[in-house]
């Protein structure tokens, strides 16, 4: 093993501005390098930055922190800001928080020449909207002397541009935003040639190796890696196939809907159908019904001019009669007129009218008279108005009298009315104390106390617009509700003292200041309620301290703090005395009684402060309630005696007190007089009368008698008469009217009636069958028989536009509507789709079938047996590598065979010595050329292929699970590695020489024990990438040899990580093994240098640097 030769060697990492590192710069052996600190130190910190450069892939989701034991997720933004924590409300929070710039830089030092180079990238951070932009960029020489930074921070990545710009020649750096660009020259020139696909996938993978892994899937992972065989035109013939097959049974499913719809839409016609037979049938007896009607209104009218001509002929005679009759009246009147009978009626009857107004006269004033008596029971008239009463009751009372009288009476009333308006003011403002009282009582008993209501309505505006202002409920109190006193004694003394201060806002001092705000904006009619400061009066309260010894605050509790120091603010000057000479002593001093000295003076309190206006705790309400109880029944007690004066003198104020003017009073007088007069003269008229009767007007006076009754008989007759003809003539108004209307009707109902053959040899056949011609009958029976076709046909219609509806949801493609009340685009599509669109997928289908047939047999097989060639041979160049390597008597080599399981048969149809030519080999003039399947290997591997085919290719029927089965297959068998089997052999020589398969073994041991193998393996495919295996004759470009194990021998003892690292220094890499400082012991005496990680207070990473002459100190640490 060539382990001398030159490699180009990683010196230096510079990072600014990366994670929890502002400003570092590490600098590397060209050995064994060892990164050691407790788990979350910052180990993985600085691989993932190695990577990013490595890989040219600013994502790092594949890679970022996978070996790392705190399994955390991190992303380029975390790693760029330094994020901390995450807040309260899921909000993250990061170190970096204005707009800044990092830079990663790998610093590469060929190991002859001592040349260097670096390659990095810088990243651009706007913290606003967390945008990156980066610039990835290589130059000649070492680190920049500025380390990539000015005035105390990173350079930008148009300040890096325009640096090597300045400082560097076209060919001694480049910069770019593009990373494919960046690594195509990475890999090609600044690495020393490294294979783009294998040399990420493996040092990616090689990082966070873990020996959880069996063997055969170790090789796998590790050695033979995935192949992309590009088999697209084969996997787009299957996928079209199933596309097509996936086609063809979505239109049979549309098809089935669409047929299925057609059927719900023939059986909604027929209904239709029947529903418009029986719409002609009743619109048919309507038309017959009416020509009946017609015809018979025409015979009433015809009737009605009969009777109207016979009914007039007898008015005529009748009316002949009764002028007959009048003449002979008149004639008898003049008999009677000259005999003076009549002049004697019209007197009585005029007499009569004014005996009738006389007695109403008399009965008014005996009403009166009634009414007047009932003052002589009120003691409220003097006794000459009683005398006045008693002459109104006989009628003798004169014009003075009776002026006299009223006058009295009205000034009586006066004085009642005034005294009634007295009693009914007093009333209302009892009850309106009564109800004040009870409410008070009613609320003071259900433990609400009767606050002022603008008090109230303040502290409902606080609480609401300081609920809109801080987001949550924030509670506003009253101080009372706040307080308690510890003795009944001083309780009155306390609320005197207080006033109207107890009925302070109290808000909690976190939003006290939002709450004067909002104080300070509310409506100027609040102007008596305050809000108390409790924020300010604590402070004063820390700062003065507790109140006096023996004040009035040492009797007021509570429990809030800040109400506490505002009554030690307010009563704690206040001294309790117990006599006027104890008071003279104070500057301030209160009485339990509530007299109080101040300012030199001596006062009563109001006494309203501590009865009508407590508040504080259950004994002022107790108090409370006993003082309303008490004043509800003096109050009762002094409405009841008002009430009945009240009924009192509304009962007086109705008495008759002669409202009417005095003329009317003295006419019902003299009205009273005549009375007598009136009815002497009445009796002299029925006797005269009498006289006349008794003689021959007797006669004349029946013969009247009779004529007026034969008149009134004529007249009866012909008033009846002309009723009758008033009412034929109407009734032939009416007849006619209605003849019109029907005749319009008939008419419209002709006309819109379209004869329809089928229908109406139907109708005459209901017609027939029923043998009656009563139509409205036969109309009412069809009405009742459409209800149930309309019924039918509305439940066939729903069927119809639920199958359309579903449809339309499976496909919503189709633009149709679900209500359409005929079928012809669903036709059409189904009509469309049977004909045109189904045997055009099917005939595709079959097509794409076969040509799926020809790529599998004409590039995939191909492309599988080369995969497999090359693993043999990737194989034999490991093993050449391996055997190279000292490991005593013994030796290890890869083992790659046929698979031993169901898949290893198609291995030999893959590489079968017929299939050494490749098609594109053979010439276009050799004759007789076969294709890439000569006949031989057709014969003998059809059946196999034809059985893969299958695989991949579902059946004609195929589900959607069988499609997607075949697509799984697919990548199944189209991965090389399915047809291998992977092992590897431990080779001891002796006296016999023994092959011993690792597989087994590696999965039996623990502790370490069978991990030798696999690091062997591993470690030989980096030496196959990095060509450590080119003889040194053969000139190459050095690459680096780097490799980068996080964790890699957690389970060795220390002498198995010896052999690991010195088999690692044997090959010539150079490494960088990181490990928990648990473990710094099995290290230490194997490794070159060694980097100590710590990140005490997850914000910053300290890194110390020990070479191997420093190592004592590590030592003494641990």
């Amino acid at each position: 093993m060539e382990k001398k030769q030159p490699f180009r060697a990683l010196s230096k990492i510079c990072l600014n501005n990366w994670h929890y590192i502002d400003r570092k710069i590490l600098t590397f052996s060209q050995g064994i390098n060892f990164f050691t600190g407790h788990s979350g130190s910052g180990k993985s910190t600085v691989i993932d930055a190695l990577q990013i450069v490595l890989y040219a892939n600013t994502d790092g989701r594949a890679f970022f922190n996978k070996a790392a034991a705190d399994d955390s997720d991190r992303s380029l933004i975390e790693y760029l800001r330094g994020m901390v924590n995450i807040g309260e409300n899921n909000e993250f929070q990061y170190l970096r928080n204005k707009n800044f710039s990092s830079t990663i830089v790998l610093e590469f030092e060929q190991t002859d020449t001592k040349e260097k180079q670096c390659v990095g990238v810088v990243f651009d951070v706007d913290t606003a909207t967390n945008e990156v932009g980066r610039l990835f960029f290589w130059h000649t020489g070492g680190l920049l002397e500025n380390h990539y930074r000015a005035d105390r921070r990173c350079l930008t990545t148009a300040e890096i541009r325009e640096y090597l710009q300045r400082s560097f020649s076209p060919d001694e750096y480049y910069c770019g935003p593009s990373n494919e660009r960046f690594r195509r020259q990475l890999y090609d020139i600044y690495l020393g040639g490294l294979d783009m696909e294998k040399f990420p996938r493996l040092f990616k993978r090689a990082i966070p190796f873990r020996m959880n892994i069996k063997l055969e899937d170790f090789v796998k992972e590790y050695i033979c890696m995935e192949q992309d065989i590009h088999i697209e035109d084969l996997q787009e013939s299957v996928m079209q196939y199933g596309r097509l097959r996936s086609r063809i049974e979505e239109t049979i499913a549309e098809v089935h809907c669409l047929q299925e719809i057609r059927e719900k839409y023939e059986a909604y016609e027929k209904n239709c159908a029947d529903v418009e037979a029986c719409d002609y049938q009743i619109r048919q007896l309507e038309i017959l019904q009416l020509r009946g009607k017609a015809q018979e209104l025409s015979d009433r009218i015809s009737t009605g001019k009969e009777e109207l001509i016979r009914l007039t002929d007898m008015k005529t005679s009748l009316e002949e009669r009764q002028e007959n009759l009048r003449k002979e009246y008149e004639g008898v009147l003049l008999r009677i007129a000259d005999s003076g009978y009549s002049a004697l009626e019209k007197e009585l009857s005029s007499v009569n009218e004014v005996l009738e107004r006389l007695q109403g006269s008399r009965a008014r004033w005996q009403q009166t008279a009634g009414g007047l008596a009932m003052w002589k029971q009120k003691d409220v008239v003097s006794s000459r108005t009683l005398q006045d009463i008693e002459s109104f009751e006989s009628g003798n009372i004169d014009d003075k009298a009776l002026g006299r009288l009223k006058d009295s009476l009205a000034s009586v009333r006066e004085g009642l009315e005034e005294e009634l308006k007295d009693t009914e003011a007093g009333l209302r403002e009892i009850k309106r104390e009564e109800k004040g009282t009870r409410e008070e009582l009613r609320d003071l008993k259900l433990g609400k106390k009767a606050y002022p209501r603008e008090l109230e309505e303040a502290r409902y505006e606080l609480r609401n617009r300081l609920q809109e202002k801080c987001g949550k409920i924030v509670r506003v109190q009253i101080l009372a509700d706040m307080l308690d006193v510890r003795s009944d004694t001083w309780h009155n003394a306390v609320e005197g003292y207080l006033g109207n201060n107890k009925l302070l806002l109290v808000v909690e001092p976190g939003y006290v200041k939002d709450a004067l705000e909002i104080y300070r904006d509310m409506d100027r009619k609040y102007y008596r309620t305050a809000v108390l400061d409790t924020e300010k009066v604590l402070e004063y309260s820390r700062q003065k301290g507790e109140a006096r010894e023996g004040s009035l605050a040492e009797e007021v509790t509570s429990a809030e703090p800040c109400v506490k120091a505002y009554i030690d603010f307010l009563l704690g000057n206040v001294i309790k005395c117990g006599s006027a000479e104890e008071l003279r002593q104070q500057k301030i001093g209160i009485t339990a009684d509530c007299i109080l000295y101040q300012g030199f003076r001596m006062q009563h309190i109001n006494p309203d402060n501590y009865t009508r206006r407590a508040y504080i705790g259950e004994t002022s309400m107790r108090q409370r309630i006993r003082r309303l109880e008490k004043r509800s029944q003096e109050l009762q007690e002094r409405r009841l005696p008002l009430q009945a004066e009240k009924e009192e003198l509304q009962e007086t104020l109705r008495i008759e007190w002669l409202s009417r003017p005095e003329d009317e009073y003295r006419q019902w007088k003299e009205d009273i007089l005549e009375i007598d007069i009136k009815e002497k003269r009445k009796q002299n008229i029925l006797k005269e009368m009498e006289k006349l009767q008794s003689g021959a007007l007797s006669a004349w006076e029946e013969k009247k008698k009779s004529l007026l009754s034969k008149q009134e008989e004529v007249t009866d007759s012909l008033q009846k008469l002309q009723e009758n003809l008033w009412k034929i003539q109407n009734d032939g108004d009416r007849l006619k009217r209605a003849a019109i209307e029907v005749n319009e009707e008939l008419a419209l109902k002709e006309k819109e009636v379209i004869r329809n053959e089928k229908h109406e040899k139907e109708f005459k056949k209901f017609l027939e069958e029923r043998r009656i011609s009563n139509y409205e009958y036969l109309k009412s029976q069809r009405i009742n028989a459409r209800s149930s076709l309309e019924n039918a046909r509305n439940i066939s219609f729903s069927g119809l536009v639920e199958a359309r509806t579903a449809y339309l949801k499976t496909y919503p493609n189709r633009s149709f509507s679900a209500t359409l009340t005929d079928n012809a685009p669903y036709d059409r599509l189904l009509s469309s789709l049977q004909c045109d669109e189904l045997e055009e997928y099917r005939s595709a289908a079959k097509e794409q079938a076969q040509t799926a047939v020809e790529h599998f047999k004409e590039d995939f097989v191909y492309k599988i047996r080369s995969a497999i060639r090359e693993a043999y041979q990737r194989r034999d160049e490991l093993n050449r590598i391996i055997s190279r390597l000292d490991f005593g008597k013994d030796k290890y080599q890869f083992v790659i065979t046929k698979n031993k399981g169901p898949d290893g048969r198609y291995y030999k149809m893959f590489m079968d010595d017929s299939l050494s030519i490749h098609p594109s080999q053979l010439s276009e003039n050799m004759e007789n050329q076969l294709d890439l399947f000569t006949m031989e290997h057709e014969e003998e591997y059809g059946d196999m292929m034809n059985e893969l085919i299958s695989i991949f290719i579902p059946p004609e029927n195929a589900t959607r699970e069988e499609l997607e089965e075949a697509r799984k297959n697919m990548e199944k068998y189209a991965d090389y590695r399915t047809y291998l089997s992977f092992d590897m052999q431990q080779i001891v020589h002796g006296e016999k020489e023994m092959r011993i398969g690792l597989s087994r073994m590696i999965k039996k041991n623990s502790g370490g024990e069978g991990q030798n193998p696999l690091y062997i393996a591993l470690l030989a495919s980096f030496a196959q990438i990095y060509r450590i295996n080119t003889p040194s004759r053969i000139r190459r470009t050095p690459t680096i040899r780097l490799v980068v194990l996080d964790e890699a021998f957690s389970k060795m003892d220390a002498e198995k990580v010896a052999s690991c690292i010195s088999l690692i220094r044997g090959l010539g890499f150079q490494a960088i093994i990181s490990a928990t400082n648990d473990k710094i012991q099995n290290y230490l005496e194997n490794v070159d240098k060694t980097f100590v990680y710590a990140n005490p207070n997850k914000r910053h990473i300290s890194i110390q640097e020990f070479e191997r002459t420093e190592y004592d100190q590590l030592r003494g640490d641990d």
